[in-house]
């Protein structure tokens, strides 16, 4: 009996998988599938057709996975479809990037996009940078530079004014919106300074202000990152290069490499009188050139003997002298016209007749000690006396005349701009 048990099973499997080869070669084979618990074939334009019926209800739950789970998937498919948890939104892969379904069950909206540019405006040392309301937006962020770790918080406003800037100089500001789950891609502003405010003696136009371009380092440090423009503040303090500008080595303030404070550098832009565009541009805004040794004593002369009360110097005295030069007389001498008067702030003890407004700034020493403040003032020329040794132009307190000295290139004074 159990011999003829096996016989018939084996018989019944035959039967059974030639009866499969034949549906398979019969029957249709259908690519779609239809899930539901009424027997009902999937509907025609649908691959899957998932139906709640019956007693069975439910829906379809799709992967659920967090922002950084989702970045993790390899080579997404284009239409992906996941569920973040992190932002609580269908998402899908576009081909290119996550796209999130709106509107978002998890009421976070996307911030792909930064804001966009308003209309901005500056003076001479300030920039006010307005930007559009970014829709879900709950703070902005905005930096100098295109990173967001250092990035300062203002909060949900669209706007910040930056201080401290020079005169027609352009400046680049990021800014990023950022809510609860997202923050955008950083959007790039480009804005200008007003122009310097100028002043005129007879063929020369030059600055009324110190320059004050560049980051501030600490005055025990070189300038000698030659990257980027260095600036010291005179004290290592931000708000003296607001007032009085910013202190630079002489290679520094000329745009060239640290190494040639201690190197000839030189060229015909630096004896030139007039220079015109062939000056030296150096840290100066576009149009504009880092007088050389002749001219400046051409402008200190032409301050004493064109404006009243006027002196007689000749220049060559002013081109060829060093130490003090000009009228000692506290109306007519180059120093009581350059120097900022009692009126002005800060103030000194000038007549400022010229409009030059120098004010008594001090410099940086070497090795990192700033001197003067209140009391003198000091400014570079393009013009090198050696190596190591550049012209420059001074003034100090209680004296009427201007100073022609020629310091080591390594100290720190303060530039003012010729217009070519």
């Amino acid at each position: 009996m159990p011999m003829e048990i096996k016989k018939m099973n084996y018989r019944i499997k035959v039967i059974l998988l030639a009866l499969l080869v034949y549906w398979l070669q019969v029957l249709p084979v259908f690519s779609q599938v239809g899930i539901n618990a009424t027997g009902n074939n999937p509907h025609s334009s649908a691959m899957l057709d998932v139906a709640a019926d019956g007693a069975i209800k439910g829906g379809l739950l799709i992967p659920r996975m967090t922002t950084t789970e989702r970045s993790s998937i390899s080579n997404p498919a284009n239409s992906l479809l996941i569920f973040n948890t992190t932002t609580g939104c269908f998402e899908f892969w576009d081909g290119s990037s996550w796209i999130t379904l709106q509107p978002c069950a998890g009421g976070c909206i996307p911030l792909s996009v930064g804001p966009a540019a308003g209309s901005h405006s500056s003076t001479p040392t300030s920039i006010a940078w307005n930007w559009g309301t970014v829709s879900g937006a709950t703070a902005y962020y905005v930096n100098t530079t295109n990173n967001f770790a250092t990035a300062t918080n203002v909060g949900n406003t669209i706007s910040y004014t930056q201080t401290g800037l020079s005169c027609g100089q352009n400046y680049t500001l990021y800014v990023w919106a950022q809510n609860a789950c997202d923050t955008s891609a950083a959007s790039t502003f480009t804005f200008s300074t007003s122009l310097c405010p100028l002043v005129t003696c007879g063929s020369q136009v030059i600055t009324a202000v110190n320059m004050n371009v560049g980051t501030m380092i600490n005055g025990s440090a070189e300038q000698n990152n030659n990257t980027q423009v260095e600036k010291y503040c005179y004290g290592n303090t931000p708000a003296n290069c607001t007032t009085y500008g910013g202190l630079y080595q002489w290679a520094e303030a000329l745009g060239t490499v640290y190494a040639n404070n201690n190197a000839s550098y030189t060229g015909s832009w630096a004896t030139c009188d007039p220079c015109g565009s062939g000056g030296i541009q150096g840290i100066c805004p576009s149009g504009y050139h880092i007088p050389t040794d002749l001219e400046w004593s051409r402008y200190e002369w032409c301050v004493e003997t064109t404006i009243s009360p006027t002196g007689t110097t000749p220049l060559s005295d002013f081109q060829n002298n060093s130490g003090w030069r000009g009228t000692n007389d506290n109306t007519i001498g180059p120093g009581a016209k350059l120097k900022a008067s009692a009126s002005n702030t800060p103030s000194w003890d000038g007549t400022n007749a010229s409009g030059f407004t120098a004010l008594p700034a001090g410099y940086r020493e070497d090795g990192g000690v700033f001197y003067n403040l209140g009391s003198d003032a000091y400014f570079w020329s393009a013009t090198e006396r050696s190596a190591t040794l550049a012209w420059g132009s001074s003034l100090a307190t209680g004296t009427w005349q201007s100073y022609r000295p020629y310091p080591g290139k390594t100290l720190g004074f303060y530039i003012r701009c010729l217009q070519n």
